[in-house]
């Protein structure tokens, strides 16, 4: 699951973590092949970490597996990469309104504590300068994680998927469809990596949009010393199935003290202006996107009634 973020793939990889023939990853987002494999002995070397570190977990009944990186989509090496990895590989990438994209994106930055303009529109203002590196959060851990505009511009990164790897291999699913049908999208991921339909009916929501109550402990979560990420990042090769356990026990103490430290928190109406700037922003790329995908998304950024009428 390559992307893209803010469009639900975090409840939907929830979802396939629990089908008994799928193992997903541990965490959801490993980011692991940002790494270069030449910072390893060997090429297998690099997929051995990979496979010992987020899927020790697997076992020979499951028949898929798979992770939810969705910083994946925005690099073109690290598609090719997974390419490499497997060449029978299947991407699944997820859309959204680009607006309501951004401005829930820009709240999860806030969130993990990357970000640190609370004002959505300041910090939409800031790219131009943090692309030459100026305005940096100091917990920020990719300045182009704050570029929004890339961010939201699917068509172009959605061309680039096909282009990489193929159609066959992708399947693009837009998020108007699973919030509206999740067992449809559901049966529709089962059909396209090949496992059965388990039948499952039940898909509780998630929160879309969080903050935090305490800011040390959400920067101790999301940002701990180094000395506490050398060791997680561990594979415990020689005790492998206690590194397991005790790798599940800290992950889920983990979420449980994330959801402790969380808030509900919808991201800041927009002004009429802003809204408007963000609907010219991105009209070429929702057009582009829609002939790619060979349907109308237009009316995501077409100014509503009620906005005309102001």
């Amino acid at each position: 699951m390559v992307g893209a973020p803010r469009c639900g793939t975090t409840a939907l990889s929830r979802y396939l973590s629990q089908h008994p023939q799928i193992c997903f990853s541990r965490p959801k987002e490993t980011h692991f092949l940002f790494n270069s494999p030449n910072h390893y002995s060997s090429f297998q070397a690099y997929l051995d970490h990979y496979q010992n570190q987020f899927f020790g977990h697997c076992r020979s009944f499951h028949q898929a597996i798979g992770e939810g990186s969705v910083t994946y989509l925005y690099s073109d090496e690290v598609l090719h990469r997974i390419l490499k990895i497997n060449p029978n590989v299947k991407l699944i990438a997820m859309v959204r309104n680009p607006i309501d994209l951004v401005r829930s994106y820009h709240l999860r930055m806030l969130y993990i504590m990357d970000e640190d303009c609370w004002d959505f529109q300041q910090a939409w203002e800031y790219q131009q300068a943090r692309s030459r590196g100026e305005n940096i959060p100091p917990l920020c851990r990719d300045p182009n994680l704050l570029q929004y505009q890339q961010v939201g511009k699917l068509g172009e990164r959605i061309e680039r998927l096909f282009a990489i790897a193929g159609r066959d291999r992708c399947l693009v699913l837009v998020f108007d469809d699973f919030k509206e049908n999740p067992r449809a999208i559901y049966q529709k991921i089962c059909e396209f990596i090949g496992v059965d339909d388990d039948g499952r009916t039940h898909f509780p929501r998630r929160q879309e949009s969080q903050f935090y109550r305490f800011r040390w402990l959400q920067r101790l979560l999301f940002h701990p010393p180094q000395t506490v990420t050398n060791w997680a990042s561990q594979s415990g090769s020689q005790k492998r199935r206690l590194w397991e356990w005790q790798k599940l026990i800290l992950l889920r103490l983990h979420r449980l003290i994330r959801s402790m430290n969380a808030v509900k928190q919808k991201p800041p109406a927009l002004t009429p202006a802003m809204e408007a700037h963000l609907q010219d922003t991105f009209a070429e790329d929702v057009e582009h996107l829609s002939q790619l995908l060979h349907r109308d998304l237009t009316h995501w950024v077409k100014p509503s009634v009620t906005a005309k009428q102001r």
